[in-house]
């Protein structure tokens, strides 16, 4: 099945739509991810068309709502249709609630036969499944890839992140040299190759990695520093995908705060026009219309992270090709444990 391709939204100049609007904009990097913002102000902005080809599905008629956000390598990265990002933003509304809930990566999904974050390129069955998982309806995805995650942050003109922990990483993938032999020859190569396997042969290839390196505080980042800062995976003291996803959660709120001076400043339009340009969703202008019209001041939520992690629903796995996974505690293909934890996480 080849995977769905939604439009690119589109934004046309159209003049005083509305005289306070919160666009509920879903963005994810990963590796990054995945981004997000609402925000409210008295700006004219331009609002997408939809697209004739494209079929969105009409908003549910429901107090909460739940977004999928989904980022991924793209092009020139290995695996690059893989969502190594996958984020739920769960808006309630009436309870004046918001929770940003992690989805790792490598959740095993017996009937793809394959990790979770497979879900996508085989055709953007991703809302489906997590909906499976999580028991919670997924309305609708927003997608973007490293390039583009990129492209927004700089848009932003830098964000100040506040990094949790001192943490270096000394493989680091750079794009483009992910299967250079560093000059060793084909012999060489294949007496790695029966020496070592997975991660301990890649660190034989020292000319694919570079080292990165963050300090404990606040530091204002570029786009490309704050996607190196939530991809990274192989710290030794912050490494793996658990401590990778409070850390992009870690820059969602700097991209926050810095959007809420954006709002206030005037500066909207050229981040709305980036978007229109590299962001991927099934979200159409009726959609984004209604939640605008029941968007609520952000200022009045509460805020609430939830990580599905091997501490408290999940076990770590051997998978049938020796690959590292992920299953719920309740069994493989049982989520029952998974979704009575979100449910009561909910409950804040």
């Amino acid at each position: 099945m080849k995977p769905l391709q939604p439009k690119n939204i589109n934004f046309p100049q159209i003049k005083n739509v509305l005289a306070k609007i919160i666009p509920f904009v879903a963005i994810f990097f990963v590796g990054v991810g995945t981004v997000y913002f609402f925000l409210r102000g008295k700006v004219n902005l331009p609002l997408p068309t939809p697209n004739p080809t494209l079929t969105f599905s009409p908003l549910p008629k429901t107090s909460s709502f739940n977004f999928l956000l989904l980022g991924y390598g793209g092009a020139g990265h290995a695996g690059g249709s893989l969502t190594d990002v996958m984020i739920i933003v769960h808006i309630d509304t009436e309870n004046k609630r918001v929770a940003l809930i992690s989805v790792p990566r490598d959740l095993w999904i017996p009937s793809l036969n394959d990790k979770i974050n497979a879900a996508y390129p085989k055709g953007n069955t991703a809302k489906e499944i997590v909906s499976k998982v999580t028991g919670l309806p997924i309305s609708y995805f927003v997608s973007v890839d490293f390039g583009g995650f990129i492209k927004i942050i700089d848009t932003l003109g830098k964000v100040n992140v506040n990094v949790p922990q001192t943490f270096e990483d000394n493989f680091f993938p750079i794009k483009g040299l992910e299967n250079d032999t560093c000059g060793k020859s084909g012999d060489e190569v294949n007496a790695l190759k029966v020496k070592y396997s997975g991660f301990d042969l890649e660190k034989q290839f020292t000319c694919r990695y570079e080292q990165i390196h963050f300090d404990k505080g606040v530091a204002q980042m570029s786009g490309s520093d704050t996607l190196k800062f939530v991809r990274s995976r192989h710290s030794n003291t912050a490494g793996g995908d658990f401590a990778r996803s409070q850390r992009q959660f870690t820059v969602l709120a700097a991209i926050m705060d810095k959007l809420i001076s954006f709002s206030t400043g005037g500066k909207l339009t050229a981040l709305i026009d980036t978007l229109s340009k590299i962001v991927r969703a099934d979200l159409g202008k009726d959609q984004i219309l209604e939640l605008v019209q029941i968007a609520p001041d952000p200022k009045s939520y509460q805020l609430k992270e939830i990580h599905l992690t091997d501490q408290n629903v999940l076990t770590n796995k051997v998978g049938p090709q020796g690959q590292f996974i992920l299953i719920p505690r309740s069994g493989t293909g049982n989520w029952t444990s998974v979704q009575s934890f979100i449910k009561s996480e909910l409950s804040f």
